[in-house]
């Protein structure tokens, strides 16, 4: 980029950043109070961070990047300490041919530039970030591996139960904090901590796959494990069985809900952590990416009076964050709502929400019975996992009372049958279901670097798609960029499947017809399938016959 001569304050007015009366003023306070412009202009006047850093790098002639969506390599943050890279704003981000790219809010800082080539003996190549943005890559890659490195050889922490769970300056409890708060600020919906024989691998799940985080010493495994026992409330003496338990943490002025299982394994317990974020129960159903035609039957079903209405899918596939939304589509001072989970995902104001107990015997069957006493108008059962809860529930739904809950099934008719394996008579699921939602979750393409991939009408026919429209679908790929991590993906999208009971399913399931005929009846009856439903996103630019491939079959 070519080095421009204006001074900053003149590309701000040019740029349309701010006026020359503000820049008047701002160097008037920096006259006065010292600092640099850039920082008076968004301390004291509000201006906007990240164009002043464009600004600043297009008049340096240097590149800007984002920080909070670039993919910062590990190695080369692990270059300088993290409190220099905090002191000088400054923070390594990748290597560039035998070089150290170096983001900094002041990429005329030529002593920091000097100090960093020292330490690393490599040459600093400068790029320029927002102090906001490096402050967010110092925490995020370089604060948990400072703990790792301050560790002592022989620590053996928190095994016997000497971590309190205020002690925050323990190298083990700062490191298990940071791990969280770094798995929150990547928007991952679980921690995994597996032991091994060389250390303990942390991995995060990011939009539904699985992603290396970093790889723990060996004298960390009893005391990680440990600390997240005393977190949670679990028994730290017993490591023979699974246990779980919850417990609830501030990130950033967030409140976050974390739900922990362990089990035992030759090298230790794995601990699994799934995040559980306030803002996804109170999502719309606009905002789970249902089709239109999918949205006006699951309102029309969401309307009734009575009835049972089903979330289908597997373990991860959105199915809480669905009925959540129903339940806000339905919430209003005129209805009595009663939930019973295990446990309590997401507390909603409005409802009555139960948590099951199974170990002193509130199960969801013996919760549900009491909520039923309790003159409910909608009932929400977060799983039916047995017979009794399935029997229960599904009578309740001809008894006056709308049900909601999720079942575990591949499709929408697949729910049919599931519910009469679950010793549900045939007569009563066709008299008290009234539709099924079955889902899963894709992952979004990067808008930022998809790419169009040419496919031949063979190819397309081959994955699904319709071609006797007047234009072939535009199908695009994965690429991937610094915004989504360099894996083509960013955020998810939910593929829906929408069935409604009707007499014809009624009169097959009596008949004890097999599913394949289900499913075409449900089909021939206008209900769309979640392949067909993934074709149209994939046809729509939202997602790739990658992912497509990846969650349905």
């Amino acid at each position: 980029m070519e080095y421009r001569r204006e001074r900053l304050g003149e590309l701000l007015v040019a740029g349309g950043v701010c006026d020359l009366d503000t820049i008047e003023e701002a160097l008037a306070a920096q006259a006065a109070v010292g600092g640099k412009l850039g920082e008076v202009l968004v301390r004291e006047f509000g201006v906007n961070e990240e164009a002043i850093a464009c600004m600043l790098a297009e008049q340096k002639g240097l590149r800007y990047v984002r920080l909070s969506e670039f993919g910062v390599d590990r190695e080369a943050s692990a270059r300088i300490p993290v409190e220099f890279a905090r002191s000088q704003r400054a923070v390594p981000v990748a290597f560039d041919d035998g070089s150290l790219v170096v983001a900094m809010a002041d990429p005329l800082d030529i002593e920091t530039m000097d100090e960093i080539r020292l330490m690393t003996e490599l040459r600093v190549a400068p790029v320029v970030a927002t102090s906001s943005d490096i402050a967010y890559a110092i925490e995020k890659h370089m604060a948990s591996a400072d703990v790792i490195f301050e560790m002592p050889e022989d620590v053996q922490l928190a095994e016997e139960g000497e971590v309190e769970p205020g002690e925050e300056d323990v190298p083990i409890v700062r490191l298990v904090n940071q791990i969280v708060r770094e798995a929150v600020m990547e928007r991952a919906s679980d921690v995994h901590l597996e032991p091994g024989e060389d250390g303990v691998q942390v991995r995060f799940r990011i939009d539904g796959v699985l992603q290396d985080v970093v790889q723990l010493p060996r004298n960390a495994r009893a005391g990680i494990t440990s600390r997240v026992k005393i977190m949670a409330e679990l028994d730290i003496a017993e490591r023979r069985l699974p246990q779980d338990g919850r417990t609830s943490v501030i990130v950033d002025g967030e409140a976050v809900d974390l739900r922990i299982a362990t089990l035992p394994t030759p090298y230790g317990e794995a601990v699994t952590i799934r995040i559980l974020h306030e803002g996804l129960a109170f999502r719309k159903l606009e905002d789970l990416g249902m089709a239109e035609h999918h949205l006006e039957i699951v309102r029309d079903l969401l309307s009734k009076p009575y009835g049972a209405i089903l979330s289908a899918g597997p373990t991860g596939s959105g199915k809480s964050t669905s009925l959540y939304a129903a339940l806000s589509l339905i919430n209003d001072p005129s209805r009595k709502i009663i939930t019973v989970e295990d446990p309590v995902e997401y507390r909603l104001p409005g409802l009555t929400q139960v948590a099951a107990r199974p170990k002193i015997g509130l199960t969801f069957a013996v919760g549900l019975r009491s909520i039923l006493r309790s003159d409910p108008d909608v009932v929400m059962i977060g799983e039916m996992r047995d017979p009794e809860t399935a029997q229960v529930g599904v009578r309740a739904a001809l008894t006056g009372h709308l049900v909601l809950s999720s079942i575990h099934t591949n499709d929408a008719p697949a729910s049919l049958t599931r519910l009469v394996d679950m010793e549900v008579p045939p007569f009563i699921v066709s008299s008290a279901l009234i539709g099924v939602i079955a889902q899963r979750l894709a992952r979004r393409l990067c808008p930022d670097c998809k790419e169009q991939t040419p496919l031949t009408d063979e190819q397309l026919v081959r994955a699904g798609f319709d071609l006797s429209g007047e234009t072939p679908p535009q199908v695009f790929r994965a690429v991937g960029c610094e915004r989504c991590a360099n894996t083509g993906y960013r955020g998810r999208i939910g593929l829906f499947e929408v069935m409604s009971m009707s007499d014809e399913l009624s009169r097959l399931l009596l008949a004890e017809a097999p599913i394949e005929e289900l499913r075409d009846a449900a089909v021939s009856q206008g209900m769309r399938t979640l392949r067909a439903d993934a074709l149209d996103k994939v046809a729509a630019g939202i997602t790739s016959l990658e992912e497509l491939a990846r969650v349905v079959v």
